[in-house]
């Protein structure tokens, strides 16, 4: 079955991680830099998710600082498991949450398939209808998720997955999102932007351009090993936008 998932913590250390392996856009420059360079071994993959963690750590750490008495909800994609069987680490989420310790955060799961077809239809289906169908316990296709509990009251919704194309409204949040904000570590597109105009979005994690091959200068620089420093680290591959 599956489950969405909503756990209030405050203050205390996560138990299970929700798992994905990293979703479509989290991981996707991390695995365009290991196929440009044909470089699939384990030091490279640890670099690669090494930045993906660098890069919810630098957001949590600012929710942190700027928001500590707001109520965070986390939008994820559900538990996912490997051809082992075992359940896949997200390691973004797992940073996100660790870097936002002592505040009120929840998770909300979004059901996602795993056969390849149904894949493909949830993805085309997704919309604000099967956002607010989330909310409410239910898959795009109205059904009821198994072991479901709604989410509590939250002021701003971190999601790690973005939004759905028709989430703004004349620059505003519609539907269940009606009067709340949002931060992305993934997702933001630039006709988004007003909403930082009205504060729908208070921040957005999105990625520095992929150096060319004629700028060696830029890629050794993108291809370095994380700086010890999280902000010298982030501003190797990403940029924090905020109001």
């Amino acid at each position: 079955m599956w489950i969405g998932n909503m756990n209030y913590k405050k203050g205390v250390a996560w138990g299970q991680p929700v798992a994905v392996v990293f979703g479509i856009i989290a991981i996707a420059c991390g695995i365009w830099a290991i196929v440009l360079n044909a470089k699939g071994d384990a030091g490279t993959t640890q670099k690669e998710v090494r930045y993906q963690e660098i890069r919810a750590e630098k957001l949590g750490a600012y929710l942190k600082q700027n928001f500590p008495d707001k109520k965070f909800l986390i939008l994820t994609n559900g538990r996912t498991v490997g051809p082992d069987g075992k359940q896949l680490r997200n390691h973004q989420y797992d940073a996100l949450v660790k870097a936002m310790s002592g505040l009120t955060v929840a998770t909300l799961e979004r059901p996602v398939p795993t056969d390849p077809d149904e894949m493909m239809m949830e993805e085309m289906g997704w919309g604000m209808r099967a956002l607010n169908n989330l909310f409410e316990g239910k898959n795009s296709k109205g059904q009821a998720i198994d072991g479901f509990e709604a989410p509590g009251d939250f002021d701003i919704l971190v999601t790690l997955i973005g939004l759905p194309e028709d989430a703004f409204r004349g620059g505003k949040l519609g539907g269940k999102l009606t009067g709340k904000q949002v931060a992305f570590l993934q997702g933001y597109i630039e006709r988004w932007q007003g909403g930082f105009k009205n504060k729908s979005i208070v921040a957005a994690v999105t990625d520095v351009q992929y150096p060319g091959e004629s700028d060696k200068e830029g890629l050794a620089k993108w291809e370095q090993n994380p700086p010890s420093d999280l902000d010298a680290a982030f501003n190797v591959r990403f940029i924090l936008k905020t109001n």
